[in-house]
């Protein structure tokens, strides 16, 4: 099984997505740059690990390399 990466998402108010970051090897990088965004941006942040969208929100998001 492969690791896990993250990406960086922002979700605006229309639940449209904006990519950030993608594919990061590290958890705390992939918080460390929502935390920055969100506050750029003036709102939340979460980890979501498959929960529904939430608007304006800066969230980091696993994701899973297809196995080869």
């Amino acid at each position: 099984m492969k690791k896990a990466m993250y990406d960086v998402i922002y979700i605006d108010s229309h639940g449209d997505e904006t990519p950030l970051a993608q594919h990061m090897t590290d958890r705390k990088d992939a918080a460390e740059v929502a935390k920055h965004e969100a506050a750029e941006r003036g709102v939340g942040r979460m980890v979501l690990p498959g929960s529904a969208k939430l608007p304006n929100c800066v969230c980091v998001v696993p994701v899973f390399p297809e196995a080869a």
